[in-house]
């Protein structure tokens, strides 16, 4: 489970600095509310389809789609929670991926702060978002099933149905009232 757990953190990383990434070369290195909130939402849409039991996998459209509408929710939450309370300034220099948030009320000229640059904060949401959804996510329980099932079938290799005679389900099938209708009519 904890490595289930350390790879969610991990793609979570990657798609929260990828998108927090995008949104610092387009110009929103320090995003304002509405652009932070939106991305927060897309975030925890794209980690919902792919943590966890991936949209791709096999019998996994409904899931991922219901971890994707979940995400969108929670991104949203986790996005009030680090504009709010990471409000420490960032530890190194980003250079043109980093910034002050005006939003925030932060100082011209800083460095940011964790919650405030779309790097940091869309990288933070995304992680607790996939730490969640992969840890959540328990693997053996297909894999159990799927070999389960071959042991059940060697089990009774010598047990075969064998069909009912046709006169046994003529009966089977016919109220008893039809029997006497028909003999009379002939």
């Amino acid at each position: 489970m904890l490595g289930r757990l350390l790879i969610g953190i991990v793609k979570g990383l990657i798609v929260g600095g990828l998108l927090g990434f995008g949104l610092a070369k387009l110009g929103f290195a320090a995003p304002g509310a509405l652009i932070a909130y939106a991305a927060a939402a897309v975030t925890g849409i794209l980690i919902g389809l792919v943590a966890g039991k991936p949209i791709w996998a096999k019998d996994a459209k409904v899931e991922a789609g219901m971890k994707a509408f979940v995400g969108a929710l929670l991104g949203c939450g986790l996005m009030y929670v680090a504009r709010r309370w990471l409000t420490m300034p960032v530890p190194v220099p980003l250079g043109e991926l980093g910034g002050a948030n005006a939003s925030l009320g932060q100082v011209a000229g800083s460095a940011g702060t964790i919650g405030g640059l779309a790097i940091t904060s869309l990288a933070a949401i995304a992680a607790v978002l996939g730490g969640f959804y992969e840890a959540d996510n328990n693997p053996s329980d297909d894999a159990g099933a799927k070999s389960a099932e071959p042991a059940k079938k060697s089990a009774e290799p010598g047990n075969k149905r064998i069909a009912a005679s046709a006169q046994e389900s003529e009966l089977e099938d016919e109220p008893e009232g039809e029997p006497e209708k028909k003999r009379s009519k002939k």
